[in-house]
């Protein structure tokens, strides 16, 4: 049963339904354009009618199919009875001159003829009743149908025989010959049927529009929910099905999500070899072209998007060509105009999608997106031939019919006016640009890609000298990637730009006010997801009198997206009970919500400010203490920008470190962080002099002169997989000792600093206003675990826990052939943290259940962990998660979902001998190194679970200089804060020739809160 909530949320719904010709700018049908000016009151025809009982005496009602747009401007109602989910019938309305096309709507229907076969009388008009082949009924019985006309209009209805009076009265109705009787708004929500139909256009719909809006994790949701639905009700439509999962792929790819778009476009690959539907199987070429240059590869997204189209697909984008040149298409119906939408950036192609448009129109669409996805591609790969493919695919979008293709032809437009803007002519791309700008705003005002086509605009007026108008485009492109639902900030390339304008006119800080700007405006730079998380979890620990319903509401947060999860997992299920019930779980997670937020408000009022607003300069100038610095510091394609808050100033500075050249230094210098056959591979010394100066260069002297000990890191982008005390401060003199190899003369940042991590500004201004009493326990050791084996019965019972959670049967072999997983990992050596009382649990009794299980854990002052840790494959490793030991029930993984599930206060969480503080962004494999934002996963969990801290490390270190580092660390730490007890105990290993090497010191990086003491 649905709540008040979803009655008027679905009321709503169908409101924004009925504005969608509107929305999409096409010409309203006005009262005796061909329409029936005297139907329902000169308004059109109506939405929903009643039409009474039917020969079974069941309650009829008809709505109009928003999603089909018949020839000639007709429109189509479903007509539905008693509590059928399915319609019973369906009445089509066309224009007079246009009656012909109720031809093949009545293909083979014969007057005269009853429904048992035997003649009946007639006196031969128009209205009399006609018998058919069963399409409604199948083999049961045969359709009944009846035409009418009248007011300019033809009608006819067709469906099962008991329909017949209900169908007499929907056609002459419509052809003007009886009132007809219009529903309201909450009669159409009770349509048995209907309901479904609706949400699964709305939901269509609106995945559509987020998707342009680059939404597209909700809009993920919504594509998953309409495949659900149709698999519901229209499961004997494998063609439309196939549509939307397509749609759904994409979607799973925009997010990342590679593995799991993989599996959808294989499958819908599988279903398309029977179902042999040529514009489907093209369309799905242009995925897996968006896929595949989504993932990074590049010269395979090139080949498919090179490839050759159908036959089918040819010869309709012919046909259209010469209904061009014949000038026969010149209107757009609204379901047409909304069937493209975009995934993000001025590099990446549209989407679309419409089983039911008209195929000529869909066949040249899929020629310009597979034109424009080759322009891209070509571009990125410094090719030639971008121009042309981009001209290609321009000219084909503006032979469509105005309207059809306005998210693609708003990102044509938009990449040809850079281009332009490249060769010079700044006042020609303004121009241009605005004019792009001011067309799509009439469409959708608030929206990511409004916000995109904004800060293009920006770089052009820039370019154009004026500075004060491209200040305006982008502050107000700024305020829209912020505001927008769903929206996780500006990338940083996007960002650069503003940033470089605001920079100058900081002046160092000087201009408080530009100042003020422009920290809002890197702040607003995409973070880590970790940063929420330590936002959420400060605003619950600091909070006297709401913990309880803060932690409730975030519990039910996430209950609500994994409820969601799960139903987009098992949208293909065959099972309609199974669907239902997932249906359920979501509504009742949505309710559960609802409640939970009014709980928090009223416990506690200012908690949406304290987990949901940036910090501002005073936020930071109160949080820095004596002897600290905060810096921030992101790289974009147009140099890079940060600010370091120190000493009650603030000091925004710019470097010529793009992004690119960042990734390629980063890329260098993490190559000779590890080990091999010999010894280790020599540090790259001059590429980490480089990023030092590109990232602290601008303001390292002048926080060592005002006593800064202790720095406080918040990165963006690749720079979060490089430890900052493996950065180089200065290069040694002569060789330095770099010849043989002996790194001690090496002025690491490490010998400067003592570094704590932060995703943010805000997460770090939360985590230091949040007051908490330290844990009471000792340290616990879990691991290492028993290695998963390589034996025929171990890999027989891990499969079948697979399978018996859902997962295919080959992810019982996952860990085959992985000698480094199955090799016994050295555990945490007795004397490290020998004065803490200590207990360890490890071998076959370190299992999931025995963490999640385990009585004392709540209370534990320090948790460490050593064993191996993986993002995941998104397929058989399905999220981040910690190695264990199988047990008698689980699957050998400490996932982060059951991490978030723990209730613990820690002050310390130490996740030893594993790669855990990096994100996967592009990650192959189950333990690969990742170069993006770090903190995630793992950490995040941890932090959002109640830990103060985090120590991680970026790479598995050697055993010997672990067993040091950390020793001497748990040692110092018992009287000294943590991140200076780390600063300590890497300095010992700089300063001894064997271990001056950053591979024995560096991997380990503190996060959180780490300024207190780990003293009992």
């Amino acid at each position: 049963m649905r709540s008040a909530a979803s009655r008027a949320g679905l009321a709503s719904r169908v409101k924004v339904l009925l504005m969608a010709g509107v929305l999409a700018g096409c010409e309203t049908i006005s009262a005796g354009a061909g329409f029936g000016g005297g139907v329902a009151s000169g308004r059109g025809l109506p939405e929903a009618l009643d039409l009474g009982a039917s020969a079974d005496g069941e309650a009829c009602r008809a709505s109009r199919r928003i999603d089909v747009q018949l020839a000639g401007l007709g429109a189509q109602y479903d007509v539905f009875c008693g509590a059928w989910r399915r319609p019973a019938g369906i009445i089509q309305v066309y224009p007079q001159e246009s009656a012909a096309s109720l031809e093949g709507f009545l293909d083979g229907c014969v007057r005269g003829r009853s429904v048992t076969g035997g003649v009946a009388d007639g006196d031969g008009i128009l209205s009399d009743q006609l018998t058919c082949p069963g399409k409604s009924s199948g083999a049961l019985f045969r359709d009944v149908a009846v035409r009418d006309e009248g007011n300019g209009l033809v009608t006819a209805g067709r469906g099962l025989p008991a329909l017949l009076p209900v169908l007499r009265r929907g056609v002459a109705g419509l052809a003007g010959k009886e009132a007809p009787v219009e529903l309201s708004m909450s009669e159409v929500e009770g349509l048995p049927g209907v309901v479904a139909l609706q949400d699964q256009e709305v939901l269509r719909r609106r995945g559509h529009k987020r998707n342009a809006s680059f939404r597209f994790a909700l809009a993920a949701d919504d594509f998953a929910r309409a495949v659900s639905i149709q698999d519901g009700l229209f499961g004997g439509d494998p063609e439309r099905r196939a549509d939307i999962a397509l749609d759904l792929a994409l979607n799973l790819s925009g997010q990342g999500r590679f593995a799991e778009a993989e599996t959808l476009l294989d499958d819908t690959d599988a279903a398309l070899a029977t179902l042999n539907i040529a514009w489907l199987r093209d369309k799905l070429t242009n995925y897996r072209a968006v896929h595949l240059l989504n993932k990074g590869d590049l010269r395979d997204a090139q080949a498919l998007a090179e490839s050759p189209f159908s036959a089918e697909t040819t010869g309709a984008v012919a046909a259209f060509d010469d209904f061009v040149d014949d000038g026969q298409i010149t209107v757009i119906s609204p379901r047409e105009a909304e069937f493209v939408n975009q995934r993000r950036g001025s590099e990446v192609p549209p989407l679309y999608s419409d089983t039911e448009l008209e195929p000529n129109i869909r066949a040249t669409i899929l020629r310009a997106h597979r034109a424009y996805i080759l322009a891209s591609l070509l571009d990125l790969r410094g090719r030639e031939g971008g121009a042309e493919a981009l001209a290609e695919a321009a000219r084909r979008v503006a032979a469509a019919p105005p309207g059809s293709a306005p998210w693609l032809q708003a990102l044509i437009g938009e990449k040809q006016a850079l281009a332009t803007l490249k060769e010079g002519r700044a006042g020609a791309a303004v121009s241009s640009l605005s004019s792009i700008l001011a067309d799509w705003r009439r469409r959708e005002p608030r929206s990511l890609l409004t916000a995109q086509l904004l800060t293009s605009l920006g770089r052009a007026l820039k370019a154009d000298g004026r500075e004060v108008d491209a200040l305006a485009s982008y502050r107000e492109a700024f305020d829209l990637f912020s505001s927008v639902e769903g929206s996780f900030g500006v990338a940083p390339d996007r960002a650069g730009e503003y940033l470089s304008l605001l920079v100058t006119r900081a002046d160092g800080g000087a201009n408080g006010p530009a100042t003020i700007d422009f920290i809002n405006a890197f702040e607003d730079v995409v973070e880590p997801r970790a940063a929420v998380a330590m936002a959420q979890a400060a605003a619950r620990l600091s909070s006297d009198t709401a913990a309880v319903e803060i932690r409730v509401l975030q519990d039910t947060e996430r209950a609500l997206a994994e409820a969601q999860k799960t139903l987009q997992e098992e949208a293909g299920s065959a099972d309609p009970e199974r669907l239902a019930a997932l249906r359920k779980a979501v509504d009742e997670a949505e309710d559960a919500l609802h409640v939970a937020e009014d709980a928090a408000r009223r416990a506690q009022p200012k908690y949406m400010q304290l987990v949901n607003k940036g910090a501002t300069a005073t936020d930071l100038v109160d949080a820095v203490r004596p002897g600290e610095a905060f810096v921030a510091f992101t790289a974009t394609r147009s140099g890079g920008f940060g600010y370091a808050v120190f000493n009650g100033k603030v000091r925004p500075f710019k470097s010529e470190l793009t992004s690119a050249d960042a990734a390629k230094l980063v890329r260098r210098v993490r190559l000779t962080l590890r080990s091999r056959r010999g010894g280790t591979v020599p540090f790259a010394v001059g590429q980490a002099h480089e990023l030092f100066l590109g990232v602290f260069g601008p303001v390292h002297e002048e926080m060592k002169a005002s006593g800064v000990e202790t720095l406080i890191f918040s990165p963006r982008g690749s720079l979060g997989s490089m430890p900052p005390a493996a950065l180089v401060a200065g290069v040694p003199g002569g060789d330095g000792g770099l010849r043989s190899r002996d790194y001690r003369q090496v002025d690491f940042l490490g010998r400067h600093y003592a570094f704590i991590s932060s995703p943010s500004a805000g997460s770090f201004v939360a985590t230091r206003r949040a007051e908490r009493a330290a844990a009471t326990g000792g340290l616990t050791v879990f691991g290492p675990a028993q290695p998963p084996r390589a034996t025929d019965p171990w890999i027989n019972r891990y499969a079948e826990r697979m399978v018996a959670q859902g997962r295919p049967e080959r992810c019982g072999r996952i860990f085959a052939g992985q000698e480094a997983l199955q090799a016994e990992l050295t555990p945490l050596a007795p004397r490290v943290a020998q004065n803490f009382r200590r207990r360890t649990i490890s071998g076959a009794a370190f299992t999931e259940q025995s963490v999640l299980q385990d009585p004392e854990i709540a209370n534990q002052q320090v948790l460490v962990f050593v064993t191996h840790g993986f993002f995941g494959d998104g397929f058989c490793i399905t999220e981040p998660s910690l190695l264990t030991s199988l047990g008698s029930e689980g699957d050998a993984l400490l996932s982060a979902t059951e991490i978030l599930d723990m209730n613990i206060s820690a002050d310390l969480v130490f996740l030893a001998a594993c790669d855990t503080a990096r994100a996967a962004e592009g990650a192959q494999g189950l333990a690969a190194l990742f170069d993006g934002a770090q903190l995630d996963g793992l950490v995040r969990s941890f932090i959002y679970a109640g830990a103060r801290a985090v120590l991680a490390t970026h790479w598995v270190a050697d055993d010997k200089a672990a067993d040091e580092l950390t020793t001497r660390f748990f040692a110092q730490a018992r009287s000294a804060p943590m991140h200076e007890a780390l600063k300590q105990a890497q300095g010992k290993l700089m300063d001894a020739e064997a271990t001056a090497h950053p591979y024995y010191w560096a991997p380990y990086v503190v996060i959180g809160d780490a300024t207190h003491t780990l003293g009992g």
